[in-house]
């Protein structure tokens, strides 16, 4: 039976990209560090729109992970999971601040007072944090210099002139 969402207690960890060999190898493309690393220790994953699988191989290869999946023996299987999410039972991070999806739960600060709590977390090109304050949103890229994430918060410090309009 096919699962399209995942279970409420997985965590994502970020998407599944081109195809790689005719054996069915995908890139992955982790939401950050803590994702790329944490794909490593995973004999089974939760892949949207299919369901679970377990991860037949996984290596290396330059800057690309590749993720060999029990769903995908070729690459015709492989295509249709393409810009698909990767999820994984948060149980298994005992909590770490590092994963994306628990920076959910942390408020922001600017110059030292509380500004907002992270809403949404957008993965695109850059993984943004949507940071809902009291005059509205804002879109700050999470690996950004001037962000600094700490397990009481996440510090917005020395930001570029302009970035964000408080008078709105």
């Amino acid at each position: 039976m096919r699962n399209n969402n995942p279970p409420k207690d997985y965590i994502y960890l970020g998407k599944l990209g081109k195809t790689f060999q005719l054996a069915g190898g995908l890139r992955f493309y982790p939401l950050a560090e803590a994702e790329a690393e944490a794909i490593f220790e995973l004999d089974e994953v939760f892949i949207e729109n299919t369901g679970k699988s377990n991860i037949r191989e996984i290596k290396e290869l330059g800057k690309n992970i590749i993720v060999y999946l029990s769903c995908a023996f070729d690459i015709d299987s492989a295509k249709k999971l393409v810009n698909r999410g990767v999820y994984a039972p948060a149980e298994l991070f005992d909590n770490e601040l590092s994963f994306v999806d628990s920076l959910k739960k942390l408020k922001v600060f600017l110059d030292a007072q509380e500004f907002g709590k992270v809403k949404e977390i957008i993965d695109s090109k850059n993984v943004l944090l949507v940071i809902e304050h009291s005059n509205g949103q804002v879109l700050i890229p999470m690996d950004a210099p001037f962000v600094e994430i700490k397990e009481s918060g996440i510090y917005l410090l020395d930001l570029p002139e302009g970035l964000i309009d408080l008078n709105l």
